[in-house]
């Protein structure tokens, strides 16, 4: 098994080259010119060059049958509190039918958006496609006095733009939910995807069997339950937002609260009397037309008597009106015959979905990207924003859309610092942009090796980490958000060498003698030599081993001598089963031996950790309740300050490979202006 890891990766290098010619599904042109960030991006867009001035937001008037219902309320309410506009007179902003400016396909979330000197009108045939087009609007007048005339023409390429939220491990309460709800219906996410239940403890209320509500039986947050009440709350809070809920009961594994309520095994004969039970309860308290999908998980687990007990859950929801859903790998139980598969993978799955789009054959969703606590902030939005959801260019009745899954499975003390943890908000951004607008190229293999700034693909990534940066500093200027552009930079690589050549080549690169040596050139301030097992080993130099280093060298500009800020960092520890190099101690850069000189003089780490030296995980620590620690997640502490002279600054940087676990790489990421 791993020679097929190390042969998919090589092929996926050998791709580089052929996915030079990748193409965005816009015109760049258009996005350069676009007067706001726009996420999702505009399917069909038309700048003009004159501008509507906008008055204050009394001003503002809505009109049209839709404008009574109340998701378009919602939305119109939000669009009002940004309006910052002062001109005179009044501004009505029309809400009609689109006629056939919308074909049938796109008519159930698409809208058209007019801004003219008469206005603005706003045409779609639902729900949904208003509160859309109203969101798009908000995007554009967001505290701006005036916006250019313009035509817009949008409609999602996929039908489900999900996220998921593990709350079985890590209870979140429902406010915070709440919020997240508010935010992702602002990038047009319209599936939320609620993880209930895991081997910490069954969160659901439960009248028939009170245990399960019993913190005895829990091993973590062991007084939070949700309601029936909250729960419903949450779903009626996510449907004015135009976001169906599907709530997951994950079943039979990930269940070890069962056993220690009941003595059994949740696949046991008495076992499955209580789960018939437990889906029935939930089911009446938790009504179809609110809830038309329950996940059952069915992941992870091994039993004798699968097919009964898929067919017994299956059944069940089934009599109560509800369409089933499972994870779908390798690993998992068999899907039921009508079931929805949630696809998703590790290892060689994960790799093998880079390169043979997957072949759908039943409703599926597709999770593959990689899971938001596996890789780090950047890979991860890379991964969304360059792989076509189902291996498609758009969906259609088989093809569903994507989940991008955020599993803090570790304990985590301040629930505050998931987004941080898991780059929830850039990978959302990046999912919502893919979803939505889709695209026919395949560029599954480009976040591997960042393409050059100078190709269509390196020229759409740097204006789509500019729209990221700006939804930061705006709409998401509250939260966490651990990801910073990183087109731009050059290196020049050295690649992997020996022990035994070591010192000779790290003393021609300080001397700057490289001539004899192999390099490659990369164009990102992230870099990805070769990552954990458990995703594949992806990255640049796959094929290398423990033992190996690499050098990076780049030239940084300054304005002034003076100490600058950098986010630096040379391993992504797994939030989920905590493999990684641990914390570095006192004056070193990481436990690897990674070494940073700038302008030819070495350059100690400035930080203090408190945890110096600590929590070096070479293997699996699957399922702990240590909690991780604020200090292992280097993109989550404050930035390093770093000395630069005025003008050309050399930086260069010796990155040893440790071990099979290391995730070996390199993050150095300025923040400021440095060309």
């Amino acid at each position: 098994m791993m020679k097929l890891f190390r042969a998919l990766s090589i092929a996926l290098l050998m791709m580089g080259s052929v996915l030079a010619d990748w193409t965005s599904p816009h015109d760049l042109q258009l996005e350069e010119t676009a007067p706001a960030a726009l996420i999702p991006f505009p399917r069909e867009v038309k700048w003009k060059d004159a501008e509507l001035e906008l008055p204050s937001a009394d001003n503002w008037n809505l009109t049209g049958k839709a404008a009574k219902d109340d998701s378009v309320r919602l939305a119109w309410k939000g669009l009002l509190s940004e309006v910052k506009g002062k001109g005179k007179g009044k501004l009505t902003v029309r809400l009609r039918s689109a006629g056939d400016k919308l074909n049938e396909e796109q008519k159930a979330e698409g809208y058209v958006l007019q801004v003219n000197a008469k206005g603005i009108s706003i045409g779609a045939e639902t729900r949904a496609g208003f509160f859309y087009g109203l969101q798009t609007l908000r995007q554009l007048v967001h505290k701006k006095k005036s916006i250019p005339h313009c035509f817009i023409v949008d409609w999602p390429a996929f039908k489900y733009r999900g996220y998921m939220q593990d709350c079985g491990r890590n209870f979140r309460k429902v406010e915070r939910l709440k919020k997240e709800l508010d935010l992702a219906a602002r990038l047009k996410v319209n599936l939320f995807h609620w993880h209930l239940t895991d081997y910490p403890a069954w969160h659901i209320q439960c009248k028939a069997y009170p245990q399960l509500n019993s913190p005895k039986h829990r091993t973590r947050d062991l007084n939070d339950t949700y309601s029936y009440e909250e729960i419903r709350e949450v779903f009626a809070y996510a449907k004015e937002r135009c976001i169906t809920v599907i709530p997951e009961l994950d079943m039979p594994g990930h269940s070890a609260y069962f056993d220690r309520a009941f003595g059994f095994k949740m696949h046991s004969p008495e076992g499955m009397k209580i789960v018939a039970k437990l889906l029935d309860e939930f089911c009446t308290e938790i009504p179809a037309d609110i809830c038309p999908i329950v996940h059952f998980g069915a992941d992870e687990v091994r039993i004798p008597n699968a097919a009964e007990f898929v067919g017994m859950v299956t059944t069940k929801l089934e009599e109560h009106g509800r369409q089933p859903m499972q994870w779908a790998s390798s690993r998992d139980l068999p899907v039921g015959e009508k079931s929805i598969e949630q696809r998703w993978g590790e290892g060689s799955d994960m790799v093998a979905k880079s390169i043979i789009p997957e072949r759908i054959t039943r409703r599926a969703f597709d999770s593959t990207m990689g899971y938001a606590n596996l890789l780090d902030p950047a890979m991860a939005v890379r991964r969304y924003f360059f792989m076509r959801p189902c291996g498609s260019a758009k969906g259609d009745e088989l093809k569903l859309g994507t989940i991008f899954c955020i599993w803090p499975d570790g304990k985590v003390d301040n629930k505050e610092w998931i987004p941080a943890f898991c780059s929830m908000w850039p990978g959302m951004m990046a999912m919502a942009e893919r979803a939505w607008v889709g695209g026919e190229a395949d560029g599954d293999a480009l976040p591997l090796e960042m393409p050059a700034p100078d190709t269509e693909a390196g020229k759409a990534y740097r204006l789509f980490e500019q729209r990221m940066a700006a939804l930061r500093k705006s709409i998401f200027k509250d939260e966490d958000f651990p990801v910073w552009p990183e087109s731009g930079m050059i290196w020049t690589l050295v690649e992997p060498t020996d022990k035994a050549n070591a010192d000779s080549t790290r003393k021609a690169v300080l001397a700057g003698k490289i001539e004899g040596l192999t390099t490659r050139t990369a164009y990102c301030a992230n870099l990805y030599f070769r990552t954990r097992p458990d995703t594949g080993y992806l990255g640049m130099f796959s094929s290398a081993r423990p033992g190996s280093t690499v050098w990076a060298t780049t030239t940084i500009n300054a304005k002034k001598a003076g100490k600058y800020p950098f986010m630096i960092g040379f391993d992504a520890p797994a939030r989920s089963n905590r493999r990684w190099t641990g914390v570095p101690k006192a004056g070193d850069w990481s436990q690897t031996g990674t070494r940073i000189w700038i302008n030819g003089a070495e350059v100690r780490n400035p930080r203090i950790f408190k945890n110096a030296g600590k929590f070096s995980h070479p293997g699996n620590a699957w399922n702990f309740d240590n909690p991780l620690d604020i200090e292992e997640v280097w993109w989550a502490l404050d930035p390093v300050q770093l000395p630069l002279k005025k003008g050309e600054n050399t930086i260069i940087i010796e990155q040893p490979y440790a071990g099979e676990h290391h995730s070996w790489g390199i993050s150095f990421i300025p923040l400021f202006q440095y060309k």
